[in-house]
């Protein structure tokens, strides 16, 4: 009984013999195949996967984890941004103008208790509910606040020292 020697590299083909072609590139040999949906890609083609090479359309998340919410979680972010925006707020009109260095550092304690809420999230999506609901929350803060002139003058500041300061605990 004789034993079989090894198969010889294919060089670009398959089982049955023929030429393998990116089905993108059609004029591209290529030694590799989806691990999904077994069609042929060429390296540039090729995306890195969890258990392989995948093809665009394999290779492509379905749900991101990272920056879908639902929306309970919007609504709740966007509540305790506003919330806490607020309180900032009339912490800082009490201060005055040295409100923007408490509005910086609120701004990121403010995204610290979000993401940790909502579940970490990150994204443009984050971003918008953190800014939105401090400036919202900056304006209730503003208008429930004693001192009108003095408030109003320094809020749109607080305001941005606030955002900048959930921007930078983000990044």
């Amino acid at each position: 009984m004789a034993v079989d020697a090894p198969a010889a590299d294919s060089g670009g083909t398959d089982d049955a013999g023929e030429v393998l072609h990116c089905y993108r590139h059609p004029d591209r040999e290529t030694y590799v195949r989806c691990g999904r949906c077994d069609q042929p890609i060429c390296p540039k083609c090729a995306m890195q996967g969890p258990v392989g090479f995948r093809c665009r359309q394999c290779g492509r998340l379905k749900h991101d984890p990272l920056t879908s919410f639902t929306p309970a979680q919007l609504a709740l972010g966007l509540g305790i941004s506003i919330a806490s925006g607020a309180l900032a707020s009339l912490i800082a009109g009490q201060v005055g103008f040295f409100g923007i260095i408490i509005g910086f550092f609120a701004g990121g304690f403010i995204a610290e208790i979000v993401s940790r809420v909502i579940g970490y999230k990150r994204g443009p999506v984050m971003l918008g509910i953190l800014a939105l609901g401090i400036v919202a929350g900056t304006v209730l803060g503003t208008i429930a606040d004693a001192y009108f002139l003095f408030g109003l003058r320094y809020s749109l500041v607080f305001a941005a020292a606030m955002i900048a300061g959930a921007w930078r605990r983000l990044r």
